[in-house]
């Protein structure tokens, strides 16, 4: 650890991907070392960063967010949040989607945390456009 306040960043092509922080990149270097991914799609972001934030809230070290100004609602709204956890976890929450970072040893850990957040899914009702197949020709 004593190392790290020596380091100087070298190469942040890789951290900073697109418009904000890649998260793989950005857990490489806090944590020196590798990650386990687990995803879940189809969220509601609002009510999964509750639910973090609540729930891990003794636990987070550093939130780091990509905001943006909405002039109809006129208030600021997020794009991606990054959970930075005292576990060696981090979590990322996206546009209807979230990930959880972690060690091969918190596998159980980031399998519950995606069952609670399970509960969040958005379900929409979206039609079939276009042509579908059927089994029996006329």
């Amino acid at each position: 650890m004593l190392s790290r306040l020596f380091r100087k960043f070298r190469d942040v092509i890789g951290l900073f991907n697109g418009y904000f922080i890649e998260a793989k990149a950005l857990y490489a270097l806090e944590f020196d070392a590798v990650c386990c991914v687990s995803f879940i799609g189809e969220v509601d972001t609002a009510k999964a960063f509750a639910l973090i934030n609540e729930k891990l809230k003794s636990g987070i070290v550093t939130v780091y967010q990509h905001s943006y100004f909405d002039h109809n609602e006129k208030k600021m709204f997020f794009n991606n949040t990054i959970f930075i956890l005292a576990n060696k976890g981090m979590i990322e929450l996206g546009n209807n989607w979230c990930q959880i970072l972690h060690t091969p040893e918190q596998q159980e850990w980031a399998n519950a945390l995606i069952e609670e957040l399970s509960a969040f899914r958005i379900v929409t009702n979206e039609t079939t456009i276009g042509f579908t197949r059927q089994a029996v020709a006329n």
